[in-house]
C-alpha cells in the first residue's frame, strides 16, 4: 500500500507513447477491469484518469473508506440544477476521481441484482444480455470468500481478482430485530442475496468487497496491482491527472471511425490545461468515465443532440439525441432513529478514546468496528404486495420468481447503523437509518453542456418526482419503514423516533420527502443500450455489444449503458459489463 511502499507506476500525459492499441477513457470501476482483460503481449492499452492513484491508507480501511468519510482526493463533486418538484433543492453528484472510481469509496456493496433485471433487457431485445449470458462474468471476477471451496455454488466464482464476503457474525444487535420485524411482516430472509434461486423479496444479509486481509477491495486494488502494472509496464500505460478534452473522428469508406484523443492534464499548477496531447488508437477507444461523464465527453467531441452542440460550438459529427437523456438515480429518504449509542457508528464522535482501541483490534486481530459493516443486512420488495395497513405481505408461487422481469423489487430499506452526532448528542444515544429508496423510478434526468470547456461542470437534472408513480413508491416505502421500526419497538427492542414525519398522513410524508430526501449516487442509463431510434421518444446510444450508433472502433462500457436503472447497487453489474465488453472487444479484433 502506498506510500508505505514503491510508488505506484503511473505515466504523465508528456510521457506516453504516440500510438496504443487501445484506449480506455476513464479509470474508475470499468475501466480498471478493462485494462486488465485488455493488456497481454500482443497488444498496448493506454488507461486515461482524470484523478490520481487515490491510494492513501485510509482507502483500505473499511470504516473510514466509507462515503460519509471519503472526502478528500479520491471523490468529486458538483452540483445538480435546482430540482422544481422537491422545493427547489440542489443536490450534491458525487463520484470517485481516482483509479478504482466510485469501488474506492462507495459501500463496499457486491450485489448482482436479480436475474429478472437482466431478463428484461433480453425480452426488451438486447441480444446477449440475458441473467444467463451474463452470469459467467459476475463469476469470472469474483472471488466469493464464503464459499465451500469443495462443494461451491455454480453461480459464484472462486478465481476472480475481485473479492466478497459477509460478515459471520452479526456486530449490531438491532441486526437481528430487524430481521425478526421483517419476518413477522412476511418478508423471507435471504442468506445469499448473489444466489439465482432466492425469491425477488427478501430482508437479505450484506456481501462486501473485503478482501481476506480485511481491506477494501476495489477494482483498482483487484485488478491492477503493482506486480501485474510492472509485469506488462512495456504495454499498459496508466496516465493519471489527464483529461479527454475531445475524441477525434475521420471518415473512412464512408463511415465515421474514432481515431484518437485529445489529452489535457489535471495537475494544479503551470501544467495544468495545456498542451494538448494527440494520442492515436490503432484499435479501439472505450469510453469508462460513468453516466455524467461519458455523455459529456461524448458531447465535447461532436457527438448528441446536434442542436445542443450548435448552441455551444461544437460541430457535429453524429448527431444523437439519446446522448445524456434518461439519466436516472436511486433517490433515499432517510427516517433516523435513535438507538443504544453501542449499537451505532455515532459512539465513536461521543466516545472519541474507542477509537484507539477499536484501532488496534483491525491492525492486530483484524477484528472490531473498523471492519464492521454499516449495514448488515438490506430489504426489498415489492411495495405492492403489502396489505394496506403494512402490517402483512403476501407474494403468490408466480410473484416468488426471480427469473420473471414483472418481479422486480421497487422499493429497498437500508438500516444503517449512523445518524446525525450533534442532534443525537442531548440523548446520548446512538443513531439507526432506515434510507427508503425508489429502485425503479420512472422520472427522468439530463445531462447537458455547460460550454465547451472541458474542465467544466455539466447541467446536471436528476429530475427526481417527475412522476405521481414514484411519489406514490416512496410514500409507501416510507411508511413502510415505520412499520418496520414500530415492529422493532413491540419486539422490546430500544428505539425511538428522532427525525421522522410529523405523522402518517400523505400530506406530512410528502413534505418530509421533500426536505430530506437524497441522491444515493447511482447515477446511470445516460448512453443507454438500445436502437438508435425505438419508438419510445429517447432512443439508445450503443447498440448490443456497446458500439456507439453511427460510429466505429468506439464502445461505452460503464452505467450510463444500461437500459434502465437497476433495482441493485451497481458496482457488481458494472463489472460484468466491463467483462462482457473485454469480451466483445476480443472478438472483433482478433
Amino acid at each position: 500500500m502506498y506510500p508505505f511502499s514503491s510508488s505506484y507506476p503511473t505515466h504523465n500525459v508528456q510521457d506516453i507513447r504516440d500510438e496504443y492499441d487501445y484506449i480506455i477513457i476513464g479509470g474508475g470501476t470499468a475501466g480498471c477491469v478493462l485494462a486488465k482483460r485488455l493488456t497481454s503481449d500482443a497488444t498496448s492499452v493506454l488507461l486515461v484518469e482524470r484523478g490520481g492513484v487515490g491510494d492513501s491508507w485510509l482507502s483500505y480501511i473499511p470504516l473510514f473508506s466509507q462515503p460519509f468519510n471519503s472526502n478528500d482526493d479520491r471523490t468529486t463533486a458538483l452540483q445538480s440544477i435546482p430540482q422544481k418538484y422537491v422545493g427547489n433543492r440542489q443536490f450534491d453528484i458525487m463520484g470517485g476521481n481516482s483509479l478504482g472510481g466510485g469501488t474506492k469509496i462507495n459501500a463496499m456493496l457486491y450485489t448482482r441484482g436479480l436475474p429478472a433485471e437482466y431478463n428484461r433487457w433480453a425480452k426488451d431485445g438486447r441480444v446477449g444480455w440475458g441473467y444467463d449470458d451474463l452470469q459467467k462474468y459476475f463469476c469470472r471476477s469474483e472471488t466469493d470468500l464464503d464459499q465451500n471451496v469443495n462443494h461451491p455454488d455454480d453461480f459464484h466464482g472462486l478465481k476472480g481478482e475481485w473479492q466478497n464476503r459477509s460478515h459471520p457474525n452479526e456486530y449490531w444487535s438491532h441486526t437481528s430485530y430487524i430481521t425478526q420485524a421483517t419476518t413477522n411482516l412476511g418478508i423471507p430472509y435471504v442468506d445469499d442475496l448473489n444466489s439465482p434461486l432466492h425469491p425477488p423479496q427478501g430482508c437479505a444479509k450484506m456481501h462486501y468487497n473485503i478482501d481476506s486481509r480485511g481491506y477494501r477491495s476495489s477494482t483498482f486494488t483487484a485488478f491492477l496491482p503493482p506486480n501485474f502494472v510492472n509485469k506488462y509496464k512495456e504495454r499498459l500505460h496508466l496516465c493519471t491527472y489527464t483529461a479527454v478534452s475531445e475524441i477525434k473522428f475521420m471518415e473512412h469508406e464512408g463511415k465515421i471511425e474514432a481515431q484518437g484523443v485529445n489529452l489535457l492534464s489535471t495537475k494544479e499548477g503551470s501544467d495544468a490545461g495545456g498542451p494538448v496531447r494527440y494520442v492515436k488508437a490503432r484499435r479501439e477507444i472505450i469510453v469508462s468515465a460513468g453516466a455524467i461523464s461519458s455523455p459529456q465527453i461524448l458531447m465535447f467531441s461532436g457527438v448528441g443532440p446536434a442542436q445542443h452542440l450548435k448552441q455551444h460550438g461544437i460541430t457535429v459529427v453524429k448527431d444523437l439525441p439519446a446522448v445524456g437523456k434518461h439519466l436516472q438515480d436511486h433517490v433515499a429518504v432517510p427516517l433516523q432513529f435513535r438507538v443504544p449509542l453501542r449499537d451505532s457508528v455515532v459512539k465513536l464522535s461521543a466516545q472519541p478514546w474507542t477509537i484507539i482501541k477499536e484501532f488496534l483490534l483491525y491492525i492486530f486481530f483484524g477484528t472490531g468496528l473498523l471492519l464492521a459493516p454499516m449495514l448488515e443486512l438490506s430489504i426489498f420488495l415489492q411495495i405492492q404486495l403489502f396489505n394496506k395497513d403494512f402490517s402483512k405481505m403476501k407474494a403468490t408461487l408466480k410473484e416468488q420468481d426471480a427469473r420473471l422481469p414483472e418481479n422486480i423489487p421497487d422499493i429497498e430499506i437500508m438500516p444503517i447503523a449512523f445518524g446525525e452526532p450533534t442532534t443525537l448528542r442531548p440523548y446520548g444515544s446512538g443513531g439507526l437509518t432506515f434510507f427508503v429508496v425508489n429502485l425503479q423510478p420512472n422520472s427522468l434526468g439530463s445531462v447537458t453542456l455547460s460550454s465547451r470547456d472541458p474542465f467544466s461542470n455539466p447541467v446536471v437534472d436528476l429530475n427526481f418526482f417527475e412522476t405521481e408513480h414514484d411519489w406514490n413508491i416512496i410514500r409507501q416505502g416510507v411508511k413502510l419503514g415505520l412499520k418496520i421500526q414500530q415492529e422493532m419497538s413491540a419486539l422490546t427492542y430500544p428505539i425511538a423516533a428522532h427525525h421522522v414525519p410529523e405523522s402518517e398522513s400523505d400530506a406530512d410524508v410528502e413534505a418530509f420527502i421533500q426536505e430530506h430526501c437524497r441522491t444515493t449516487t447511482h447515477y446511470s442509463s445516460t448512453c443507454r443500450m438500445a436502437p438508435e431510434y425505438d419508438g419510445d421518444g429517447i432512443g439508445g446510444v450503443v447498440d448490443d455489444r456497446l458500439r456507439v450508433h453511427g460510429i466505429c472502433r468506439l464502445r461505452i462500457a460503464d452505467a450510463s449503458i444500461f437500459p434502465q436503472i437497476l433495482s441493485t447497487h451497481l458496482a457488481a453489474p458494472v463489472v460484468a459489463v466491463a467483462e462482457k465488453c473485454a469480451d466483445m472487444i476480443k472478438e472483433d479484433n482478433f
